[in-house]
């Protein structure tokens, strides 16, 4: 016997409309693009503060290594060949290699210089078949950071067009500037310019 009120089971629906597809997808690629932008500037942020954190230790390390060659040099063996007044972008010197028939008794010349582009080295017997040369650095700057080629004093330190390592003899003391500078992969560059005054042991 067939009840006058009974109704067909209502039909249950299966899977999502099209709109609520394509609104779920909209929201994951906004969602998965604000996540890209957020780790890509984090990205950027880490590259540039990794280069900035190599530069300075770089130009530490070679600095370091340029003043303790000096300070270990004999102080009337010093010879700064000047390319600007008062400064140069390469130091000649001796060490004391002991004493010989009461004489002091000097190693070959060694040469601490800037090649004009982006190379420090320091070399043994400059020149000579005999030479012993060590790169300390291809990251110099061609100059000193605030100068440019135009035979003006552009930093305001009283010396012109400096180069990105520069001497300068102070009566026993010897002013030594340097600037490193390295590109990230965007580009940008970074430098870094440090500068010391050390006098000769000897």
């Amino acid at each position: 016997m067939k009840l006058l009120h009974d109704t067909p089971p209502a039909r249950v629906r299966a899977g999502f409309t099209l709109i609520e597809v394509v609104v779920a997808a909209t929201l994951t690629g906004l969602i998965i693009a604000n996540l890209y932008m957020v780790f890509g500037d984090s990205s950027k942020a880490i590259r540039a503060k990794t280069i900035e954190f190599d530069t300075e230790v770089e130009a530490r390390r070679v600095l370091d290594r340029i003043a303790m060659s000096v300070i270990g040099a004999e102080l009337s063996s010093l010879d700064v060949k000047s390319e600007a007044p008062l400064s140069g972008n390469s130091i000649n010197y001796h060490v004391s290699n002991g004493f010989s028939e009461n004489q002091v008794a000097l190693s070959p010349v060694r040469r601490i210089a800037h090649d004009g582009a982006t190379q420090i080295s320091w070399a043994e017997s400059p020149g000579s078949l005999s030479e012993r040369k060590a790169v300390w650095t291809s990251h110099a700057a061609r100059y000193l950071d605030g100068e440019i080629e135009n035979g003006v004093d552009d930093n305001g330190n009283g010396l012109i067009d400096e180069s990105g390592l520069s001497f300068d003899v102070e009566g026993q003391m010897v002013v030594i500037r340097l600037t490193i500078r390295r590109q990230a992969p965007d580009g940008t560059l970074t430098k870094k310019t440090l500068e010391t005054r050390v006098t000769c042991r000897n």
